[in-house]
Order: structure tokens, then sequence, then C-alpha cells
């Protein structure tokens, strides 16, 4: 492959670049459900939110250690953050960052009228307080929910400040920007692009940091289709995209490339819970996951350049046990899927289909991102067990939108991955969707009990608790690791930045 590894500019270190005239074009594989820092969710929508907003801390990319963002400096404990914000800090419409501004995104972010829907990653729950000295420039935050790694990973990284006149009026926040970042909005096409702006007055990042190392302008691209991102970036269409392992080897061979590993994605199998879906029961979710061969359906979806994952998170992150959830993962084809439906009451009837108080053993399959010869092999093995299945194709964003609706599904395989086990914290415990981001409505008791002591546990003294967290969801089925892929950010020529996972770093832009 002619693809090589590149070596970013580092925020504070000139990196060439940059000038008035460069422009860098970036593929965004989703759709961008909002440019507003406390609503975005979506990758999209979170890496625009990057560019636009400054956080209050950022993550060196040499050391991973935080560095000053709108904050000078900062103390983390599990259930309290505090922040002394920089003097000189200074919006796009030319007004100052105060503490008093800070805090007011945070009261922004807990009101149930905002309903943030990544609150509980940044700060446990909603259930926080906010006290700031406008004099003194702190703000102190004290969570109910513990954050054992607010420390060695802040949350605040990418909790991007948006300005007082858009704490009044949020609604220029769905369309442009009123921000304190290095980029501003141009314009917002939903569904299809977003034009963003350097922002030339921007100069309270890294010390030494130059916002004219920045492209003047940054296209972000919505293209769903990932053969789509292959095609614009061998046309010279496109400068950088995330790629998948199977889209990558259409670029073996060609010259002008660089690429660097993003992360690990897992395809979870995830299952509807609540009450009136065959899979709110154990045995049917556990039977469900033994019928299917991993090892086949690795080879079938990603054409072998995949491998079937015994983990939740990538084994390169913080609490991970990879044997922990490897013995626990249900497994054992055809017959033991067929002897746990029969331990829990379900006997096949004359037509071959299983059932149990009278009612077919029958569910509803949501797929939004196997290959059809992927989906049809889940589907054959299910009904060799004796289970009816009903086949749902939707696109990504339909299909997001189905899961958090809470009906209509009973089995999805989505695309997981999180660097600290808090990030999946709220999928397992809170309220369901679309009240919160619980989509399955799981209601694990062991997964909430340890989950809880961790949390009251500073840093990686946790991890004991995490990792026992972390096995009974799987043990329990209520997510079951299937297929692991490692995804590539690919470079065209002359353009570097650090990433982290599917987010890239925008002081280390460039593009020469």
């Amino acid at each position: 492959m002619a693809l090589t590894a590149c070596t970013p500019a580092i925020p504070g270190e000139s990196g060439g670049g940059g000038g008035d005239s460069s422009k860098l074009t970036m593929l965004l594989p989703d759709t961008v459900n909002s440019i507003d820092p406390a609503l975005a969710f979506s990758t999209g929508g979170r890496q625009a939110t990057w560019l636009i907003y400054e956080a209050l801390v950022r993550e060196d990319p040499k050391t991973g250690e935080a560095i000053p963002g709108l904050a000078e400096s900062w103390d983390f404990t599990p259930l309290s953050a505090s922040f002394v914000i920089k003097e000189g800090a200074m919006c796009a419409d030319g007004s100052e960052i105060t503490a008093g501004t800070v805090a007011r995104n945070f009261e922004r972010w807990k009101d149930p009228e905002t309903n943030a829907p990544l609150v509980n990653n940044f700060f446990g729950s909603s259930d926080f307080t906010v006290e700031y000295d406008d004099t003194a420039r702190t703000v102190d935050v004290a969570l109910t929910v513990g954050m054992p790694f607010l420390g060695a990973e802040p949350s605040f990284t990418q909790l991007g400040i948006v300005c007082d006149s858009a704490l009044e009026d949020p609604s220029v926040l769905a369309t442009g920007s009123d921000g304190t970042g290095p980029y501003v909005v141009d314009e917002f096409v939903t569904g299809s692009h977003i034009t963003l702006t350097r922002n030339d007055d921007y100069a309270w990042g890294p010390e030494g940091f130059s916002v004219k190392d920045l492209p003047k302008t940054v296209d972000l691209n919505i293209v769903e289709d990932l053969n789509t991102q292959v095609n614009l970036l061998l046309g010279g269409d496109a400068d950088t995209a995330l790629l998948q392992v199977d889209q990558l080897a259409r670029l073996e061979g060609e010259s002008g490339f660089t690429e660097q590993v993003a992360d690990t994605g897992v395809t979870m199998m995830m299952f509807n819970e609540r009450d009136g879906y065959p899979t709110q029961d154990e045995a049917v979710r556990r039977a469900l996951a033994q019928a299917l061969d991993f090892e086949e359906l690795t080879q079938v979806q990603t054409q072998g350049l995949g491998y079937v994952a015994d983990f939740l998170r990538a084994p390169s992150n913080i609490c991970v046990d990879q044997k922990a959830i490897a013995d626990v993962i249900p497994t054992g084809g055809i017959e033991a899927a067929s002897a746990t439906l029969e331990d829990a009451g379900y006997a096949k009837g004359d037509d071959g289909i299983y059932a149990k108080d009278g009612v077919p053993l029958s569910v509803q399959l949501l797929q939004m991102e196997f290959t059809s010869a992927a989906s049809e092999l889940v589907s054959s093995a299910w009904k060799d067990l004796g289970v009816k299945v009903e086949l749902d194709n939707r696109g990504p964003a339909q299909a997001v939108d189905v899961l958090y609706s809470g009906t209509g599904w009973s089995v999805s395989f989505v695309s997981m991955g999180a660097s600290q086990p808090t990030g999946f914290r709220p999928f397992f415990v809170g309220p369901a969707a679309p009240e919160g981001p619980n989509f399955g409505a799981i209601n694990n008791p062991v997964y909430a009990q340890k989950q809880g002591e961790a949390s009251q546990v500073g840093g990686l003294d946790s991890c004991p608790l995490w990792i026992e967290a972390e096995a009974s969801v799987v043990e329990r089925a209520d997510w079951v690791p299937t297929i692991a892929a490692d995804s590539q950010w690919v470079l065209g020529e002359g353009v570097s930045f650090f990433s982290k996972g599917a987010f890239v770093d925008p002081l280390t832009l460039r593009k020469n």
C-alpha cells in the first residue's frame, strides 16, 4: 500500500500551511444533527463544534496531558471540577469570555428544556451545581455522579463554550455560530455541508500557536456512503476522510496519501429490552447471540479485514480486561441456542418456530451497518434456530431515529467506541430513550451497582469495578461484541493533523 504515516504539527509549533487562500475539505460520514455544542451528538456534529467552539482545557497531542484552553488552570476530583478562566479570551463578536459566561453554558447543559443528549457523558448526570466569581475568574462545578477520569482524560476537552448572546438566543446556533474557537460558520446546509472560515482574531490558543497556520477555509462535506468518499479522495475532490478497513483496500497502490490510525470500532449486538418485546427475555438475547458464527460473520462483513471482537472497548483503552469479556460472550451455535430457549420454556411448533405461552418468537432486525450478505447470514441463522425474522433496512440517520424512538425494533448491530468506561455508562443506566440515551431500556442491577461504586473512586483505582460492570453487560447479553475493525484517517497530499479517535484536533490542521 502506498499509504504512509504522517507527522502532524503540534499546537504551539510552526507547521507551515495556512495562508489566506488555503482550503481543506474534510468528509463527514454521518448526518450532522446539530452544530450547537449542547445538542450535537453525531460524530460530524461534534467535529464541527470542536472547530467552532473553544473548550476549557485541551489535550496535548504529544503527552495526552491537559493543557490550557479557555481556562488557565483547573482542578479535578471524581465529584468536582474547578477552573480559573483566562483573561483576554474573546468571542467572535468581540465580547469577553467571563466566568459567568462559562457557568451559564453549564447551566444550559443541565436545563431539562435544553435536553442536551451528552450531558451524562460530560457531567455524569444533569444533577450538578455551578458557582462562579467573575472577579476571581473562577468556576466551580459539584457533581452528584462521580466522573473518576476527569483528571486523567478530561471530559471538558470537547465541551465547547458559546457566547452570552447565544445563551440569550440559542436559535442562532442552529445554522450559525457565536463561538470562541478558531473557526466561524459561513454556511450550514443540513444534510450537505458546513463551510467554516478561520477566525483570525483567535489568540488564546497554546503558547506559540498562530491561527494563521490553519487553513483559511474548512469545508465539512457530509457523505454517508464510504465508497463515495473514496471516489472523492481519488478524484482530488477531498483532502481527508475517516475510512473503514474495506474502503482502505481500494487505496492499495495509490500514491499521494498518508494515514494514521483513528480507533477500533466494535460492532455491538444490541437489544430492545422494553415490555412487549421478545428481547426483554435474557434467554432470547443469549440464544440469538449463540446462534451466530462470529468468525463467519466477520469474514462476510469485512471481507477478512476485520476480526472477531472479544472486548467492548479497544484493549488500548483504560480499564479493559479482554479475558473478562471473552469469558462471558454467549457462544455455542444452534444447538446451544436451542437449549437456552427450551430451558426458558420455549417449544417448537409444527411450523418449526419457537413459541412460549402461545406467542411465536419473532424479532425485528433493524439493519443499518451490515452489508446485505451479512444481514442475510444473520437472518438465516436465526431462521434455522426457529425464530421469525423481520428485516428492516434503513440508512444510518433513519436507523438512529428508530433506535431512540424505543419502538419498531428488537435487535440491531451498531458500531460503538469509547476510550473511558464512563463513555458507555449513559447507555446502560438512567432514563430510557427518548427521555435519555439508554435506547435499549437496559436495567442491569450488577452494572448499576458496580459503576456506582467505581464512580466514587478516583482514576485507575476504579478499574476493577469498571471491569466487573462491563463484563455484566455481556454476561447478561445486554450488548454482545461481534466484529472489530480498525478505522484510519486518510490524508491527501500536504495535509496533516492529530486526531483523537474519530475527532480531529482543530489546532493541528495543516494544509501545505
